[in-house]
């Protein structure tokens, strides 16, 4: 029998450019709809396949709704969830495309989720036991793929056992938390989904902790001195007086004319930030652009899949010196968008980057490869931008900055700084990126006699602490070694979606705050940080080899199940706990406004059956005052009234469909012209938003 190496990709993307790469005389065939691809390599005969992410998920054996349930396996996802239908052609093509195979190659993701999904592609189907190997590439260029082939080496068992181990635990974590909150809560609502985790409890016990810092905090009096001189603010040398009189005392005591007493200038070199690994790629695509994380890593992923920029899911951010950085800058050179960065580094033999302090053993920080995009989205284009011009920066000089501290004395001593950048060096590459702004002085010569033009006293309040942003929380989590570079993203969207959190600058809700109260009276250790980072260590030990699956699975089912036995004997007391606050939020999600016919009514969602609701007036059936809703859509009160008709303004989002918002009123003048043809839209008064 003819060797026959089948090479599994993690997506169909992936998967036809390594065939691409490595294969000679390559036809893409079809099963069903889904494509792969046969040809040979090395004079090996191939077939390269794709899974479609995870395609095996874990399930009960048997199906119930009580806790505690441990008793799972894996089965293919379509089994276990309707919305994963599509990944039944996908098995069935590799199963038969093992069927033919004598060899098994796993070219999926080199993360611990990649291996996993490699594993459970090899061990459940026909290719279990044949000879088995792994690549390992973090970008999909001709180079890269093609070296990872002939290099590849035996599979990453130690990688997929952690990601075994990681699945399993998140799937008892979850399921059991989740069931025990919904076992509480369901004499008072059997609608309202709930969940809570093992990295999602500590991630809502922070934004908690933070929520009652600023609750608590009573802001403290102080007041300021400033006077002008040459149009330039001055301020008192003390910063803050906490005293009013001694505020006063300073302002009589200062003198309408001064002497500069000093005038101290120094240069110091700006350096550059550091490559970019998930994290801070995340944190900064939302302060120049506003992307949510879970969106900059999807489009980050498109790119990498596009063969644009390496692996995205990485810690690292250092470069290691097997990557070859110079030519990637030289085929950037041929961008006529990056031509003049690129070329002045090459001219200038500028090829040594500034690198970070943090590491990924599994990829480098995140880069572009070098190769021009084209028919690319508008976001995308602007997240290889970004990515592009900080790879540029890193080898670019340093910025030279100057900073200037006045010192001006009148009765009382007055201070100034001033900072602009003489030279810019790198800011130019990362330009329009680089956010620092020049605080520009006039001239002042030492012992120079000069006019206080005014001055003024002002009161303050000392300020709570700022709340995190989506992006802000995901780097604390990140300091606090809490969920993975992978996860982050969604545990944090996920707490949007169970409304334990609200707005931009994340407020933990009412609900959410309960929520906590009740974990931290009967269920403390889920909220333990210290828990989860010890989990998280372990699946580190299991990569390296220096801990076994069936220990770390042990070990976090024994602590769970000591919390579940707790909770059971608790179940009506927190479900008593629970039942004020559930109600509350929903009476608070419910409430639209004041109703706009009767004097005493309130407006608020009634929800039917189906997912079918309306709003209508809490004095019916006095008042039949009613307006139409989407049906299973979640609605949310804008702060604005419409400005057409001053009626309250909702947002409506639907699962799959862009969010939209718009006045309740059907008959409202801004919705005249929704659903006419594009042509006759030209004097449409835009949506409400």
């Amino acid at each position: 029998m003819a060797d026959i190496e089948l090479i599994v990709a993690e997506k169909p993307k992936v998967a036809q450019k390594i065939a691409e790469a490595i294969g000679e005389g390559i036809t893409q065939k079809k099963l069903g709809k889904i494509s792969y691809y046969e040809g040979k390599a090395n004079g090996k005969h191939i077939l390269v396949a794709p899974a479609v992410g995870h395609i095996y998920s874990l399930a009960q054996k048997e199906k119930t709704n009580d806790y505690p349930v441990f008793d799972i396996e894996w089965k293919p996802a379509y089994e276990v969830d309707k919305g994963a239908d599509y990944t039944k052609q996908y098995i069935d093509l590799l199963e038969k495309l093992s069927k033919k195979a004598t060899s098994f190659v796993s070219a999926c993701d080199y993360d611990i989720e990649g291996s996993t999904i490699a594993w459970n592609v090899y061990r459940f189907t026909s290719a279990n036991g044949k000879e088995a190997s792994r690549m390992k590439f973090s970008a999909v260029t001709t180079a890269d793929l093609k070296d990872a082939y002939e290099t590849r080496g035996e599979m990453d068992y130690n990688n997929a056992h952690a990601g075994e181990a990681r699945h399993i635990l998140d799937w008892y974590y979850g399921i059991n938390l989740s069931r025990a909150l919904m076992a509480a809560v369901k004499s008072v609502d059997r609608w309202k989904v709930m969940s809570i985790g093992r990295v999602q409890g500590p991630s809502l016990g922070l934004l908690t902790e933070l929520e009652r810092k600023i609750a608590a905090f009573v802001p403290t009096p102080y007041w300021e001195l400033s006077i002008w001189i040459k149009d330039i603010e001055f301020k008192h040398a003390k910063g803050k007086f906490l005293d009013e009189k001694e505020a006063k005392k300073a302002s009589d005591n200062t003198k309408d004319k001064g002497t500069v007493t000093k005038v101290e200038k120094k240069e110091n070199l700006l350096y550059q930030y550091p490559p970019f690994d998930l994290t801070s790629l995340q944190v900064e695509a939302y302060k120049v652009f506003g992307y949510v994380p879970t969106r900059t890593l999807d489009i980050a992923q498109k790119l990498y899949e596009g063969s644009l920029i390496t692996y995205p899911r990485t810690s690292s951010q250092q470069f290691p010196p097997t990557i070859k950085l110079t030519p990637i800058i030289k085929k950037l050179a041929a961008q006529e968008k990056y031509a003049d960065s690129a070329k002045y580094l090459i001219d200038n033999s500028l090829f040594k980057p500034l690198q970070g302090k943090k590491t990924d053993p599994a990829h480098p920080a995140i880069h572009p490869t070098g190769s021009a995009p084209s028919g690319i989205s508008e976001q995308e284009m602007r997240l290889y931008d970004l990515i592009v011009k900080r790879f540029l920066a890193l080898f670019a000089p340093p910025a030279k900055r100057e900073k200037t501290n006045l010192e001006v004395t009148g009765g009382e001593i007055y201070v100034a700084d001033g900072m602009r950048i003489v030279e810019k060096g790198w800011i130019n590459f990362y330009a329009p990126y680089y956010k620092g702004e020049d605080i520009e002085l006039p001239k002042f010569e030492q012992n120079e006699t000069v006019t206080l033009e005014k001055k003024k006293k002002t009161k303050k309040e000392t300020k709570p602490p700022n709340r995190y942003t989506e992006a802000s929380v995901i780097s604390e989590l990140e300091d606090r070694h809490l969920g993975t570079k992978a996860t982050r993203a969604t545990i944090v969207e996920t707490l949007f979606k169970r409304q334990y959190v609200e707005g931009k600058s994340i407020k933990v809700t009412d609900f959410g705050l309960k929520v906590i109260d009740v974990l931290q009276k009967y269920a403390p250790e889920i909220l333990d940080e210290n828990l989860t980072r010890r989990i998280e260590d372990n699946m580190e030990k299991i990569q390296d080899g220096s801990m076994a699956k069936e220990a770390v699975i042990k070990e976090g089912k024994e602590i769970l199940v000591q919390i579940l036995d707790k909770w059971k004997k608790n179940e009506h007391k927190i479900g008593t706990d629970l039942m004020g606050a559930l109600q509350a939020s929903q009476e608070k999600q419910s409430f639209i406004g004041k109703c706009d016919k009767c004097p005493d009514g309130n407006l608020k969602i009634i929800r039917m059956k189906m997912g079918k609701q309306f709003i209508g007036c809490s004095s019916y059936p006095n008042c039949r005052n009613a307006y139409p809703l989407p049906g299973s859509a979640f609605i949310t009160v804008m702060e604005k009234p419409c400005e057409a008709c001053k009626k309250p303004v909702i947002n409506v989002v639907r699962k799959g469909l862009r969010p939209f918002s718009m006045c309740i009123d059907p008959q409202c003048p801004s919705k005249a012209n929704w659903g006419k043809p594009k042509e006759q839209k030209k004097d449409e008064p835009k949506k409400i938003e």
